[in-house]
């Protein structure tokens, strides 16, 4: 499992950028290869990065297959590459791949909140309310069963087409909610994603969040969820990150 002594030191944290999709992710864009995205990297003076592609349900089990093959594409480099997976938690307790798959993966990054699409369980309370206790059932469903690294874009209501204003997901958690899976999970040795476009489009609740993970002694890891060489350099949205969570 990767799991790195915590900071809560921004500049530090941008160093590595923990979500970045390749081409193996039908949503990247082409200009999306290993060796550019290393080279982005490299460039930008990152020291690590993980190759998180989505899973897929016509394909199960297959990024492990993929995994391979970038592995063979990497060549030399000075960045630390972690070639794994935006894994899916369906529902409470339900899972896209075979646990013995997910293991394979260098990085587990777990995602509880893909709502938008057809396979995705949707609570049978359908307002905000019910979306946060989902959200959070299925949270702590992956820290039950599955050897996790970190959490994608935890408790993110953007994905959820059903409610008009989505920031009333967002405060529907209580600090005592957000307190306890955070401090759950880092028992557990699974990190809590700080996902630069959630943070900047959810202000008040990540600054909530990064808050309450501090006290509770969280690790957090720093994803851009690239899926364009631009968004790569994590380190560009380090003032942004400290204006809105410190």
């Amino acid at each position: 499992m990767f799991f790195h002594e915590k900071t809560y030191d921004i500049d530090e944290l941008v160093k590595h950028n923990m979500h970045i999709h390749t081409t193996f992710s039908g949503c990247a864009k082409p200009e999306m290869t290993v060796q550019s995205i290393i080279r982005t990297a490299e460039e930008a003076g990152l020291t690590m990065i993980a190759l998180t592609d989505h899973d897929n349900p016509e394909k199960i089990n297959e990024l492990a297959k993929n995994r391979k093959i970038i592995l063979d594409e990497l060549g030399e480099t000075d960045v630390k590459v972690l070639v794994g997976g935006e894994l899916s938690c369906t529902g409470i307790g339900k899972f896209l791949n075979d646990e013995d798959h997910d293991r394979q993966m260098d990085y587990k990054l777990y995602t509880m909140n893909h709502f938008h699409v057809s396979f995705w369980d949707q609570p049978e309370d359908k307002t905000p309310r019910g979306y946060a206790v989902q959200m959070l059932k299925m949270a702590e469903s992956v820290i039950k069963m599955r050897e996790a690294d970190c959490f994608a874009h935890p408790f993110m209501p953007g994905y959820i087409k059903t409610i008009p204003d989505r920031d009333d997901v967002t405060k529907a958690y209580t600090d005592n909610e957000l307190g306890d899976i955070m401090e759950k999970a880092t028992k557990k040795e699974i990190a809590w994603e700080l996902n630069t476009s959630a943070v900047m489009r959810y202000p008040e609740f990540y600054h909530r969040y990064f808050q309450i993970g501090k006290e509770v002694g969280a690790v957090f890891n720093v994803g851009t969820d690239a899926h364009l060489l631009c968004n790569v350099n994590s380190k560009q949205f380090a003032e942004k990150l400290k204006e809105i969570l410190l």
